[in-house]
């Protein structure tokens, strides 16, 4: 059994969705929106059998039963709102949008609706970050006390703030690994918003760390995850397909390591999967809205702290409520 699904968007991530959706045995992709010209003629060459179409409301009438949404964020909640409306399930590429009380009407209407939702917050689906994960639940590291994420990367998409485009990733990890009820934030970020340091403290007591940049020398993407009993780290660069596990006292990686392999598949691959399961099936996603609003909440959060001290500065902010 297949499902129609439509995909909005077809930019550089995009294009990456419309070739997983075309691999998919899971999907019968019948149409592709996009308002760029040129992007059109991209997606007409790569889904021969798909409709190439201007708008969402063209590929729904085209039979459609879910939606893929790979846009520039600030049409995410718009996108997401309609799609609803015209009685789509939905995935949309993090963040679900780019204000807490957008992403919380995304959250309500799809309750009301009764729709099957996910964004994609792509690490969740990552086979070694779901391994360290698993690793935290099993209780492998003890008392988690301090999360470390480096995000960082040479030349990335400029258009939309690192905060914003990279910090979903490792707040969803952190969420992940427990409910995401932040009680104070610390962020810091050079002159034009980039880098970005985020510290923030859970109210369990967890700290964490996680370092943003889009403009950087090296591309790093790192998390160490330290527990009371030892340490767990992802390096997805140099070793994407394993986790390396320290039980020295002082969590150091300098000498005999425990190496994880784990089997690898696409993440991308695997979230869409996921999804259509998800829609065959009718049941939540692993990262459903709610996941998505919850993410936005800290990343606004964040960001006002990066305002009120101009962005260059360290400063703080109480999180009550969240």
């Amino acid at each position: 059994m297949t499902v129609p699904v439509a995909l909005v968007g077809c930019g550089a991530w995009g294009e990456n969705l419309l070739r997983v959706l075309c691999e998919s045995p899971r999907a019968e992709l019948v149409a592709v929106a996009e308002t760029s010209p040129a992007r059109r003629e991209v997606a007409r060459v790569k889904a021969k059998t798909a409709a190439i179409v201007e708008s969402l409301e063209e590929a729904a009438a085209l039979g459609a039963r879910a939606v893929v949404i790979a846009t520039p964020p600030r049409s995410h909640a718009s996108l997401v709102l309609a799609a609803l409306d015209a009685g789509l399930d939905v995935f949309v590429e993090k963040p679900l949008a780019l204000s807490a009380a957008d992403a919380e009407a995304c959250v309500t209407r799809a309750a009301a609706l009764g729709r099957v939702v996910m964004v994609g917050h792509l690490l969740r689906y990552h086979p070694a970050v779901e391994r360290l994960v698993a690793m935290v639940h099993e209780g492998a590291l003890g008392v988690i006390r301090h999360l470390a994420a480096s995000r960082l990367s040479i030349r990335g998409d400029r258009s939309v703030p690192a905060l914003w485009s990279l910090g979903p990733h490792d707040l969803s990890i952190v969420h992940a690994i427990e409910p995401l009820r932040v009680e104070s934030i610390e962020a810091t970020s050079g002159p034009d918003g980039d880098p970005v340091v985020l510290g923030l403290r859970t109210y369990s007591g967890l700290a964490a760390r996680i370092e943003l940049s889009r403009v950087h020398a090296t591309k790093e993407r790192r998390i160490v995850v330290v527990g009371s009993s030892a340490v767990v780290m992802l390096d997805d660069v140099r070793a994407p397909d394993r986790v390396f596990l320290s039980r020295r006292p002082d969590g150091s990686f300098e000498g005999p390591t425990e190496e994880i392999r784990v089997p690898w598949r696409e993440p991308m691959a695997v979230e869409i999967d996921h999804f259509l399961r998800c829609v065959e099936e009718r049941r939540v996603p692993r990262t459903p809205f709610e996941e998505g609003a919850v993410v936005v909440r800290v990343l606004e959060k964040a960001e006002r702290v990066l305002v009120d001290g101009g962005g260059i500065r360290p400063t703080s902010l109480r999180a009550e409520g969240s």
